[in-house]
């Protein structure tokens, strides 16, 4: 219904509203895991704003696309599109939208693996949302800067960009996913340190409020994070039931996730089939 209705504004010459409709959208669509759909819009949108020459819709546009793109995991355009959304911003002069770009590429980066990356471009994105007084920026490239150094194996060095990420989001109190993601940061990072009981209070936390705002795909991939800090901590028990949760929505969502928390539970019933053959024998 969204596309049909998007593609009738493109072709009966609604320009605006077929670039403005889409970005509007987008938040909504990435929380249900609808990527196929919102990537599928923001092209509509892209062409739309190249033909009224509307630089800033174009900009805007070809970062939303470039997030649909690495949702789907399609690396390579993503960061063609990111790219391009970075440079029509040099043009227009605008620093809060290059920090928001680079913020993106550094996410992007840190999906695709390239954490080192995603480190250059979570600093060039601090240091423009300094420059231009964006506090709530800063808190999410503190938190981007703090998860890019625990997946490099430095959970020391993480630790206290998450922790000012989380004191800002919570001082700020503008941006609930901001909040949530910078608790799952926190909680991978405690993980690392070997503290789980601490690592699934922060788990827990992000998991209510992706929860409270509807996000799917987080609210499952906390789910899947909280397992493991339960599976590390020898509560198997809650490892397995956060793990059932997170499967049924990745199922719902047909989330390529799903298998690799499938074999988590597989694999926890099979240890667990071998401890009990095990304590029989004894």
């Amino acid at each position: 219904m969204l596309l049909a209705a998007v593609a009738l504004a493109a072709e009966t010459g609604f320009d605006a509203c077929a670039w403005q409709l889409p970005l509007a959208m987008a938040d909504f669509l990435e929380r249900r895991g609808h990527w196929q759909e919102s990537a599928a819009i923001q092209r509509i949108a892209l062409a739309a704003a190249t033909r009224l020459g509307d630089i800033a819709g174009r900009a805007m546009v070809s970062r939303a696309l470039g997030t649909a793109c690495a949702w789907l995991t399609d690396y390579d355009q993503a960061r063609a599109q990111m790219t391009d959304s970075l440079g029509l911003y040099r043009k227009l002069g605008d620093l809060n939208g290059q920090a928001r770009v680079h913020q993106s590429l550094a996410w992007a980066a840190g999906l695709s693996g390239r954490h080192g990356d995603a480190l250059g471009h979570a600093e060039q994105a601090l240091d423009l949302f300094r420059a231009v007084g964006n506090r709530s920026g800063q808190a999410a490239a503190l938190n981007v800067l703090g998860y890019g150094h625990a997946m490099l194996g430095e959970p020391q060095r993480a630790r206290p960009f998450c922790r000012q990420a989380l004191a800002l989001n919570q001082e700020l109190g503008l941006h609930r996913g901001e909040e949530a993601h910078a608790w799952d940061s926190l909680g991978y990072v405690e993980r690392q340190l070997g503290r789980h009981g601490d690592a699934a209070d922060c788990y827990q936390n992000a998991l209510s409020l992706f929860r409270e705002l509807g996000d799917r795909f987080n609210e499952a991939e906390i789910l899947t994070h909280l397992g493991d800090a339960r599976h590390a901590g020898n509560d198997q028990q809650q490892a397995r039931d956060a793990w059932h949760q997170a499967l049924e929505i990745l199922d719902d969502l047909h989330h390529r996730d799903a298998d690799q928390v499938r074999l988590r539970l597989e694999r926890l019933g099979t240890d667990s089939r071998a401890d009990l053959a095990d304590r029989r024998m004894t």
